[in-house]
């Protein structure tokens, strides 16, 4: 006679093993590689400030590098974006921007990504906006006094 208790045992545990891994490969693994995006801006943000911030003014192969990484960035936070499954309620569960916000985030990394080769205190101004965008988008902290907004309101 075959002991039924042993089989059903094993067979729940194959049952509740391959669910594990289907809710780890559909949204857990999506949701940590947005999330390591979204570090790996913020490390680009502090990284690369002197060249955003100053448009123009180091290397070419510097601004190139620069506006190539920020570029790349964008393009991978759209596609991480799209990998997270059902992302509103995925983004309340696991506390993440939403998606306008990310959205908004990738349009501002291209467009620092273009204005790094041009030199002028509009594109200065547009930048540090940008980056501001950026940050308060995807809940990175800039500290009050690295703001545009604040210093532009604490000079006048």
């Amino acid at each position: 006679m075959i002991d039924w208790t042993v089989f059903t045992t094993v067979i729940s545990g194959v049952i509740t093993y391959v669910l594990g891994q289907i809710v780890v490969k559909l949204a857990i693994e999506p949701v940590q590689d947005l999330r390591k995006t979204i570090g790996q801006i913020s490390h680009s943000m502090i990284h690369d400030a002197n060249v955003i911030l100053n448009p123009g003014v180091p290397s070419p192969d510097k601004i190139s590098l620069t506006s190539t990484h920020l570029r790349q960035l964008s393009a991978q936070l759209e596609s991480h974006l799209s990998l997270v499954p059902r992302y509103t309620v995925t983004a309340f569960v696991f506390r993440l921007p939403s998606r306008t916000c990310v959205l908004m985030a990738s349009k501002s990394l291209i467009g620092l990504s273009n204005s790094l080769f041009r030199s002028s205190d509009r594109v200065y101004d547009q930048n540090a906006q940008r980056m501001e965008t950026v940050c308060d988008s995807l809940n990175i902290y800039m500290a009050d006094e690295e703001r545009i907004s604040k210093v532009g309101l604490a000079g006048k």
